[in-house]
């Protein structure tokens, strides 16, 4: 099935039912085909993951509790601004088995999710040269900390020329376009 610009509902991006589904959720722009997330859909479905996309805290929650009921795993993944609203639905109650925050601001990500025991297994996936003011490689480590063993952290070295917008997809930021470590990072995690 392919991905169909609707803000008001969950989309599935993948067609095939797996036991394991992801929940992305793209950062600033939306579900638009630049977004990291969006444009590695076709990797969750070949390695044998469902993909849905949320544009809301509300629809992950609403769509989490859907997919729980029917007995599947279930993960929230979050790119940039979408890692805050994977926070704000993990924070509502949100049923997943994990979480992935993308080039995520990590220091918000605590205050709206408030206490480490609130926090599924969680996978930070991050660019130690992330140029955008709002996701610094250096709330990590703190965040690490503060989460009590649940948060580990798969550092992305991707190199490449950093464009005029470092919060946008095609700096360290979004790994330069070198989607591949980052994606396979993800997969371990949530298969």
């Amino acid at each position: 099935m392919g991905l169909i610009a609707v803000a008001s509902a969950a989309l599935t991006v993948s067609g095939a039912r797996a036991q394991t589904a992801a929940i992305l959720i793209p950062g600033a722009g939306g579900p638009v085909p630049i977004d990291f997330l969006m444009r590695n859909t076709n990797a969750f479905s070949s390695a044998g993951v469902e993909a849905f996309v949320a544009t809301s805290p509300q629809q992950a929650v609403a769509l989490s509790q859907k997919l729980k009921s029917a007995n599947r795993r279930v993960f929230l993944v979050g790119m940039s601004r979408g890692g805050m609203m994977a926070s704000g639905a993990v924070a509502a109650g949100a049923k997943v088995d994990g979480v992935v925050f993308v080039s995520t601001g990590l220091n918000a990500v605590r205050q709206r999710i408030g206490s480490p025991s609130r926090l599924p297994q969680t996978l930070i996936v991050h660019h130690r040269n992330d140029g955008c003011d709002r996701t610094s490689p250096r709330e990590v480590a703190s965040f690490v900390q503060w989460s009590g063993g649940r948060a580990r952290v798969a550092w992305m070295d991707t190199q490449g020329r950093e464009p005029p917008n470092p919060c946008g997809p095609r700096g360290a930021h979004g790994f330069y376009m070198q989607d591949g470590p980052a994606v396979r990072a993800i997969l371990s995690f949530v298969r």
